[in-house]
């Protein structure tokens, strides 16, 4: 990755970090980006998901928010794995995921 340069793509690189259930300085060296930048990354992220956990109120009901367009999609999680899915995933590879950890 270019020195200085705003990736517009890190969170999803954060989520694939989080599931490759690498380090993260084996995962930035694999991928090279600098650790530092991860780290900024996963702060961030972290900030964002606190600030969309619902709050709930004296009266018991729990206020939602809506999400943002570009964090549309499922999340499929089983036996600690989880799987992140926008709304325009190719269901061939998910299909080969699956397949995988099947062990098929």
């Amino acid at each position: 990755m270019a020195k200085g340069k705003a990736n517009p793509d890190w969170k999803r690189l954060v989520l694939e970090w989080r599931a490759s259930g690498k380090s993260s300085k084996a995962w930035c060296e694999e991928n090279k980006i600098p650790n530092n930048t991860l780290s900024g990354w996963k702060k961030r992220l972290k900030k964002h998901e606190l600030a969309n956990v619902p709050i709930k109120s004296k009266t018991g009901f729990i206020e939602l928010k809506n999400r943002e367009l570009s964090e549309s999609g499922i999340s499929l999680e089983c036996k600690g794995i989880t799987i992140h899915l926008k709304t325009q995933f190719d269901s061939a590879i998910l299909k080969q995921c699956l397949n995988c950890l099947r062990g098929d």
